[in-house]
């Protein structure tokens, strides 16, 4: 054989897999909304409706079925998400990023769109934000204040900022400005509010800002028509591209478009779940067919939990059962409020139809796609990301956890370490919405903590704390590691916002 024959035929052999990283894949990240992983057919049989294009995606991809969003709410569990960082290092130690806030997101923080486009990557974003923006100042300036704000002025620190190329959306779907947004400027100045527009009959809706016109209804479509002309867009372009889009749905406001509404038969809130999983198989019929369904990525995930304001109650009557499986809800630090669906598909990459039960928790996004791009990630970014891709390719080594522990918290600021079949809370309570709150749950003289066996104890219903102190003791020491150390991968320490000074973080004093 020519020896010029002989040197590729040999380097493909070594390389073996590992040749996408000289022929890198399209990325589509779909980040749902409060939506547990109850909330997927194909991951909870009693679920009473179908999600079909989810349950294609998990027949054709790898569903983990012990992932986590960071957080039991929004903001938070995205710039985990979008940095590999947990969300309590930054300034935000609980709750979420507030109407007119500015940016959460470091200015120069590695994230997955700016890392991406070091890479070659076209990046887009399509949907809602919720991290924050500096809002121009009438005269000059920012403010926090709406009635301050120059709406025909650029309004800067959002998607831009951090690597996306494009970014077409909203700030947060029931929140002001009632407008779209074209990276840093408003398509329409408001010239009326919510109120006048009869937008706040819908549950979650706040006044506000809004332009003329505005459809609540119309939000979800828009979004799913524009991810898939931009798939179809890209069909006959050179560069790799990166698609995130994170969905509005089926967050408050309940409001599914005319040709949903009443599809289901069993309200509102199920008709929005269906168009839910329509957007997704939109994007999916968007790649299939451009030809680029195998040449891309796709990832679906949510941010946190199933929202009690689905009427969870009237809809278990109609047998809609959305915490089937696990306690709690949106905003809790049980897991109902952020076990979530995860599932990646790449075809002929990721073997289809496959589970995994590792702990996993968003951040790990970072680290995985860097390792498929063959990025490599600094030390003082993704300190808190680990790549699944052994996992993802079948390729895994060692029997071994792929996180000594995870961290979780509450909208409240209360914390939960992880670490195999145990988990502790540090908290009297759900650390949220669903009984007993922290309040309720001193008043009952409940235990200052909660530890619980996941396998044995799924619905985290018997507290083991008081019998098990030295497991509480070895989580409650993991978690301080991972504090002070300012990440819990390996690596140089780094700086958590204010340091690494106990009152930063909620935890428990006294007994």
């Amino acid at each position: 054989m020519p020896l010029m024959k002989t040197i590729p035929i040999l380097c493909s052999f070594l390389i073996g897999s590992f040749v996408w990283a000289f022929e890198k894949p399209n990325i589509v990240l779909i980040y749902a909304d409060d939506m547990g992983i109850d909330s997927v057919r194909a991951f909870n049989e009693k679920l009473g409706l179908e999600t079909p294009h989810l349950d294609r995606l998990a027949s054709e991809g790898m569903s983990f079925m012990d992932a986590h969003s960071a957080s039991g709410v929004c903001s938070p569990s995205r710039y985990s998400l979008l940095t590999g960082r947990y969300h309590w290092r930054s300034r935000l130690k609980r709750a979420i990023v507030n109407k007119w806030e500015r940016p959460l997101i470091e200015e120069g923080r590695l994230t997955l769109p700016s890392m991406l486009k070091k890479e070659g990557y076209d990046t887009c974003m399509i949907g809602k934000w919720h991290l924050g923006h500096n809002w121009p100042k009438k005269g000059g300036g920012f403010t926090n204040q709406a009635q301050e704000i120059d709406f025909a002025g650029p309004i800067t620190g959002g998607p831009n900022a951090i690597g996306f190329d494009y970014w077409f959306g909203d700030d947060v779907p029931n929140w002001p400005p009632y407008a779209w947004q074209e990276n840093e400027r408003l398509l329409g100045i408001p010239t009326t509010d919510a109120r006048q527009l009869k937008l706040t009959q819908y549950v979650g809706v706040s006044n506000g800002p809004a332009v003329e016109g505005w459809s609540l209804q119309a939000v979800l479509p828009e979004y799913a028509k524009r991810c898939s002309s931009y798939i179809r867009e890209r069909a006959n372009k050179k560069n790799p591209f990166f698609l995130y889009f994170p969905m509005p749905s089926p967050h408050t406001p309940i409001v599914p478009d005319q040709q949903w509404k009443g599809k289901s038969g069993l309200g509102d809130y199920a008709d929005f779940l269906l168009e839910t999983d329509w957007a997704v198989g939109e994007v999916l019929r968007a790649l299939q067919e451009t030809g680029q369904e195998n040449n891309t990525l796709v990832i679906f995930t949510t941010d946190n939990g199933t929202s009690p304001k689905a009427d969870l109650d009237a809809l278990e009557k109609q047998g809609v059962h959305l915490c089937e499986n696990w306690r709690g809800y949106k905003a809790d630090i049980y897991e109902g409020g952020h076990r979530v669906p995860f599932i990646v598909r790449w075809p002929g990459q990721i073997s289809p139809a496959t589970r995994s039960d590792e702990i996993i928790v968003q951040t790990d996004l970072l680290a995985t796609l860097a390792e498929i791009i063959n990025h490599h990630i600094p030390a003082d970014a993704g300190e808190d990301s680990v790549s699944l891709w052994p996992l993802l390719s079948g390729k895994r080594k060692t029997d071994a956890p792929l996180h000594e522990a995870i961290i979780s918290q509450s909208s409240a600021g209360k914390f939960a370490v992880r670490m195999g079949k145990w988990k502790l809370l540090f908290s009297r309570g759900s650390g949220g919405w669903s009984p007993p709150t922290e309040g309720t749950a001193i008043k009952m003289g409940l235990p200052i903590g909660q530890l619980y066996d996941l396998n044995a104890d799924p619905k985290e219903s018997n507290n083991l704390h008081s019998k098990h102190p030295e497991i509480v003791q070895q989580l409650t020491a993991v978690f301080r590691q991972f504090v002070e150390n300012g990440r819990s991968t390996p690596g140089p320490k780094q700086a958590n916002h204010h340091g690494t000074h106990w009152e930063t973080i909620p935890w428990p004093k006294g007994k």
